[in-house]
This record gives structure tokens, sequence and C-alpha cells, in this order.
């Protein structure tokens, strides 16, 4: 399948899980109900909404261009926020995540970086954060028990689900970062799978360059772990990261007018629901974040206003980078159509 009829493919599945959230709101809910709804919500928190996605972009940049900068890789900050968008990006409309990584290593190739060394500086960047958020989220759901117990009944399996899915996840790029032979197998793989479909043509070059792609990117990973102090940033940056996209949450429950959990209770479940629905295989967890967001926040947010709370999340967690990404990339495209 080419990739411009498989990203159209994507881009349909977005809309068709956008429809499905539309009927499903709009069938469900009174009209003067969920209109009452978005008249309460105080457009300074929209202000604020953006902020926190402005600062996510910013954290999820900066957690690369920190790595490279220790590495010997001093790019500027801006090269390093338009790749991290770029990431996000394809991340976002690609199943699995699957695309975002590669092209935020070619658009770091373009800056003169080693595919290597972004290679690692993004498995560091994951890691980190699916530790962070593991812990993060297990600390909060001991801490609050009983708020939890009481808002996720029935769906608790979700999120044992998600950590034994994230804990694979983790256990499989950490065993790629320290075992060079299972690096090499998976190249020498995939160079195989490249041969009998022709589309490598010469199989020794192929694997002597991606041989030294796989030394630099052992070497930076392992240089890494040598130095704490670097390691502790990365988990200082995943830490914002992850807790600037809650924020979302707290200003979208308090843009309503509405006041009973604690600040950290909505904070709780917002972490939960991450690590819950993070794994799903679609592109942006769509239908898994929905679905998620209604069954954890249907007791805090009453009658119609979760469906508005719903939409405005997503957008500000999911089509707003989108809508960033798509104009970013198209600008790119245009620009190197008009240099050639």
């Amino acid at each position: 399948m080419k990739p411009a009829t498989r990203k159209l493919l994507n881009f349909l599945f977005l809309f068709f899980t956008l429809g499905v959230v539309l009927y499903l709101g709009l069938s469900g809910n009174d009209l003067e109900d969920l209109a009452q709804a978005l008249k309460t919500f105080s457009p300074v928190y929209l202000l604020l909404c953006t902020a926190c996605w402005m600062v996510y972009v910013l954290m999820d940049a900066l957690s690369v261009h920190c790595f490279l900068r220790r590495q010997g890789h001093p790019i500027r900050l801006r090269d390093s926020i338009h790749a991290a968008i770029v990431g996000l990006y394809y991340c976002n409309i690609t199943p699995g995540a699957s695309g975002g990584q590669p092209m935020e290593m070619y658009c770091l190739s373009k800056k003169n970086v080693p595919i290597g060394v972004s290679g690692s500086a993004l498995a560091v960047k994951f890691v980190c954060f699916q530790i962070i958020l593991l812990i993060t989220g297990a600390v909060l759901w001991l801490t609050g028990a009983e708020f939890v117990s009481n808002h996720t009944q029935g769906v608790v399996w979700l999120i044992v689900l998600g950590y034994v899915f994230n804990f694979f996840s983790i256990s499989g790029v950490i065993l790629m970062a320290i075992n060079r032979k299972a690096v090499l197998w998976v190249i020498d793989k995939c160079i195989n799978i490249g041969v009998k479909l022709r589309i490598c043509k010469d199989p020794e070059a192929s694997r002597q360059r991606w041989t030294d792609h796989c030394e630099s990117f052992l070497g930076s990973f392992r240089m890494l772990l040598r130095t704490p102090k670097d390691l502790l940033i990365q988990c200082a940056i995943a830490f914002s990261e992850l807790m600037v996209q809650m924020l979302i949450i707290l200003c979208i429950y308090h843009a309503m007018g509405f006041s009973g959990p604690t600040p950290m209770e909505l904070i709780t479940i917002g972490v939960l629901l991450y690590i819950s629905a993070s794994y799903t295989p679609l592109p942006g967890a769509s239908g898994a974040q929905e679905g998620g967001f209604a069954l954890f926040f249907k007791n805090i947010f009453p009658d119609a206003s979760l469906f508005v709370a719903l939409l405005i999340w997503r957008f500000f967690t999911y089509y707003l980078t989108i809508l960033v990404g798509a104009v970013v990339t198209t600008v790119e495209s245009l620009h190197g159509i008009w240099k050639k």
C-alpha cells in the first residue's frame, strides 16, 4: 500500500471515530444542555489549555534536545521543536504511533544528527516517560485508593492491562538498547525481508550501514547510563511532560465551574486513563481514549458536561497536534517543492 493511501486511510479512520463520538454525544444529550455547558466554559481556560499544549511540545523537544547536546550534537532548540512536532504528528496519525519515531529521526538527520544517536535519544525518551508514567500512576493509585475505587468500578482491569502492556514495551526497548546481538538480529531479518521484496539491492552495504547505526545507538545509550545526572534530567522532563498533559483536565474541570475532587484526585484519574488507553494499536488510540474518558470521568463531569469536556480535552490532547503538525509538514513540503 502506498504511503499516501495509507495516510488517507488513517485520516478517514480518525474522522470516523470523531463522527461516532459526535453522534453518540449529540444523540444522547439534549442540545440545550450542551449549549448551557458550553456557556459555562470560561474562555480564559482555553488559553491555559493552549499554553499547556505548548509546554507539552516544548518538553517533548527538550528531552531529545538535551540528550543530543550531551552527545556532542548541539542543534538549535527550534530544530528540536520542529522535529518534535513532526514526530508527534506522525505518532497521532499512524497505528501504534509507529510513524513518529522514524519521521523525527529523519528530521534530525537533516540537521546532521546520526540515525543511531537520534534513535537512542528517542529510545531514552520513551523509556524514561513510560517508567515515570507507571511509577506516578502507582503512587497516585496507592495514595488515592478509595477515590480511584469509587470512580473505576468495573474498569480496573483496563488499568491492570495497561500496566502489563507498558511494562513489556519498556522491557523490549531496554533489551534492544543493551543487547547488541538482538539489534543485529533485527537488522539482519529486516534486510532479508527487503531482499525478498526487492527493496534492498545491496544487502551487504545496507547491513554495514545499519550496523554502524547500531553501534552509534548502543554507544550513546550506554553513555547516558554512565551519567546519572543526565538520566535524572530526562526523568524530570518526562514527569513535567506528563503533568502538563494532566493540567488540561484540571483547566477544563474548573472552567465549567465545578468543585469537589481535589486537583490531585483529578490528576490521578487522568494518569490512570493514560495508562489504560495508550497501548491501543490505533492512530492516536482513537476510540479507546474517548471511551476511557467517558468511563473514568462519568461521575466527575455531570450529564451533558461530560461530552463537552471530552471534546475539549480531546482537541487539546490530540486534534490540535494533528492540525499544527499538518500545517508544519505541508509548509515544509511546499518549501521543498519551491526550492526544487
